[in-house]
């Protein structure tokens, strides 16, 4: 049962004089992530404070596609932190998965080409998964692709076993369970307002329907998701770190409607490409594209693809009908900004190229996301404020985050003991 600050106090027999060890804001997949590693052998006592009042990951953490993505996209000399802890944290997730009977699957994943412009983007996409050594990717050809999913037109594609689903909510859930019995102590429905720098450790002011209270901490980590870059400035106002966030919107369909529109539980993408914050697509030849995104001029998409999920029954789990369209992206006015603003054909003329059977009256919105994408940067930010560096900043945590959100945390725990 999630805890208020006083009883927090009582159980710590908590006075000013004293201090919490650790406090992580942000209750999301990454925080609890974080909890449960250091949970695990630390004997410190550690906070968890949440905004929102209960810990089900209500913001990027289950507004998502729920995909275990391979490592497929992120350049070592552009995204080098993507690159090392989504491929390191895919096989970590699945551990996890195995371990705890967390609802997931390892379904694959089809990367399509159907034009040669798209081929040029395809064999960028395969060099930068030789180079990350994500296991068992090839490139198959149109007769390999119809052998695993017949209703896809391609004229090529990337296979990548190590692709997979999950279901956030159970995951974050089971951290939280998990690093709760290790003595963490999560604090609901209360938003952080103030961090003061105190001698050699932290005051932090939070807010909560019941007031205002305040409490010292000897290491803040800040993983507060879209709002990472305003904690961060809270502490330091020279951060130069400014959230950039982007809606991502996704519709859904379901495969046994018809025949011609089923697929066999591969996660369908088109191929990577440039975008403006619009969701226009960029469809210039790769040289250009690869030139602009160096300059950090446009960021890469993976497209709006097709996602299969997960029918849970208790502890049972297996893949569902509905399939995901999605996201599809667009500015948002605001970090809670989930209004909709595609329609069904939108959705359809995006997906039809690679999946041309689909048809209008097929399609329903889903749900609606918003990215904690950060301006003028494409990699994750990990790193301790450099002017107070018992504040570790985890800021522009976006897509793989909850992939690589076990090797976040173990990455953590290593800058930590540092």
């Amino acid at each position: 049962m999630p805890l208020l600050i006083n009883e927090v106090k009582r159980k710590l027999s908590y006075s000013m004089s004293e201090e919490i060890y650790i406090t992580i804001i942000g209750g999301g997949v990454i925080g609890c992530a974080i909890a449960y590693e250091i949970s695990k052998e630390s004997k410190k006592n550690i906070v968890i404070i949440e905004k929102n009042n209960q810990i089900k990951g209500e913001n990027q953490s289950s507004r998502n596609s729920g995909v275990i993505h391979a490592g497929i996209y992120y350049p070592k000399d552009i995204e080098p932190l993507k690159a090392r802890l989504c491929v390191e944290g895919n096989s970590l997730i699945y551990e996890f998965c195995n371990k705890y009977n967390i609802p997931h699957k390892r379904t694959g994943k089809l990367v399509v080409a159907t034009n040669q412009l798209e081929e040029e983007y395809l064999e960028d996409t395969y060099r930068i998964a030789q180079e990350n050594k994500v296991p068992g990717v090839k490139i198959i050809d149109c007769k390999e692709v119809k052998k695993l999913e017949p209703n896809v037109k391609a004229l090529s594609a990337l296979y990548v076993p190590t692709s997979g689903i999950i279901d956030s909510v159970s995951l974050t859930d089971k951290l939280y369970r998990i690093a709760e019995s290790f003595g963490a102590m999560f604090l609901v429905g209360n938003k952080v307002v103030q961090i003061e720098p105190f001698r050699n450790d932290f005051q932090v002011t939070i807010k909560s329907n019941n007031g205002t209270e305040v409490f010292r901490t000897k290491i803040l980590i800040n993983s507060a998701g879209l709002y990472s870059d305003e904690v961060a400035k809270m502490l330091n106002s020279g951060s130069p770190f400014e959230m950039n966030p982007i809606k991502g919107e996704s519709a859904k369909f379901y495969r046994t409607k018809r025949e011609e529109i089923s697929i066999n539980g591969l996660n369908i993408y088109p191929v990577p490409f440039g975008y403006i914050l619009d969701g226009q697509r960029l469809n210039v030849h790769f040289k250009e594209f690869q030139k602009l995104y160096r300059e950090g001029k446009i960021s890469k998409s993976v497209g709006v693809h097709l996602t299969p999920t997960l029918d849970i029954t208790g502890s049972n789990y297996s893949i569902g009908d509905t399939v995901i369209i999605g996201p599809a992206y667009s500015k948002p006015n605001g970090k809670e900004d989930y209004k909709p603003t595609r329609d069904e054909k939108y959705f359809l003329d995006i997906i039809n190229p690679l999946f041309p059977y689909l048809k209008l009256e097929d399609i329903s919105l889903h749900q609606t996301g918003i990215r904690a994408k950060l301006k003028d940067h494409n990699d994750f930010v990990i790193e301790r404020d450099p002017k107070y560096q018992n504040c570790v900043n985890l800021i522009g945590i976006d897509s793989p985050g909850l992939t690589a959100s076990l090797a976040i945390a173990k990455y953590i725990k290593q800058l930590l003991e540092k």
